[in-house]
C-alpha cells in the first residue's frame, strides 16, 4: 500500500490503532481542529478568567446563598444638579439580598470616587463575622463585621465579585448552621 500524506505533510500510517498512544498524525489533526474551532467558534473573552474564579469559589466548599435582587430607583441627592441645569443628579444604588437557612446578607452598592463601588452590608443573625470579597485575579478583601452584623468595603473596582461570610470564630452554630456561606457571583 502506498504511504499517504496528510494535508499537514505528515505521513499517514497504513494502520490506525485507536487504543495506541497519540502520534504526530494525531497531533496534526488536533492542531488543525483547534485552528478551525478558533476561527468558527472562539472562546468568549473573559471565559477562562470567569471559569477559574468560579472554580476557586467552589473550592472554598462554602454553601451558596440564594440571590434576591431589588433595584433601587435612581433619585437625586438634595442640592445636587446635573451640570447646572437644575435637574437632579442621579444616584446609583442597588440593594441585593442573599438568603441561606443559617444567614441572610443584604448589601447596598453605591458609587464611590474614581468609578469604584462602595459596598455596605448587613448580616442576620447579627454577630461578628469575617466577610471576604472575592474577585477574579486578585486576593480577597477581608473585613470584620461589627457585633450588629454591619460591614463595608469603601472602594471596590467594578466587575465580578462574590462574598464569603464566615463566623469570626469559625464555629458552627448549635442549630447546625454552616461555618461559611458564599453568595453567587454578581456584577458590581
Amino acid at each position: 500500500m502506498d504511504d499517504l500524506t496528510s494535508d499537514a505533510g505528515v505521513p499517514v500510517p497504513d494502520a490506525y490503532d485507536p487504543g495506541g498512544p497519540p502520534d504526530e498524525v494525531d497531533a496534526a489533526v488536533l492542531a488543525r481542529l483547534a485552528r478551525i474551532t478558533a476561527r468558527i467558534d472562539p472562546v468568549p473573552e473573559g471565559l477562562v478568567e470567569r471559569s477559574l474564579f468560579a472554580a476557586t469559589l467552589a473550592g472554598l466548599e462554602a454553601e451558596v446563598m440564594e440571590l434576591a435582587y431589588v433595584e433601587a430607583p435612581l433619585t437625586g441627592v438634595r442640592g445636587d444638579t446635573l451640570g447646572g441645569t437644575g435637574e437632579a443628579t442621579p444616584v446609583e444604588a442597588r440593594t441585593i439580598t442573599f438568603t441561606h437557612e443559617s444567614l441572610t446578607v443584604m448589601i447596598s452598592l453605591s458609587g464611590a470616587q474614581g468609578g469604584q463601588v462602595r459596598v455596605d452590608g448587613w448580616a442576620v443573625p447579627a454577630g461578628v463575622l469575617s466577610v471576604e470579597l472575592h474577585r477574579p485575579g486578585t486576593d480577597p478583601l477581608v473585613v470584620a463585621s461589627d457585633v450588629d452584623g454591619r460591614f463595608s468595603f469603601d472602594a471596590v473596582d467594578r466587575g465580578l465579585a462574590s462574598l464569603v461570610v464566615r463566623r469570626a470564630d469559625e464555629a458552627v452554630a448549635a442549630d447546625g448552621g454552616a461555618g461559611a456561606v458564599s453568595t453567587p457571583v454578581i456584577e458590581i
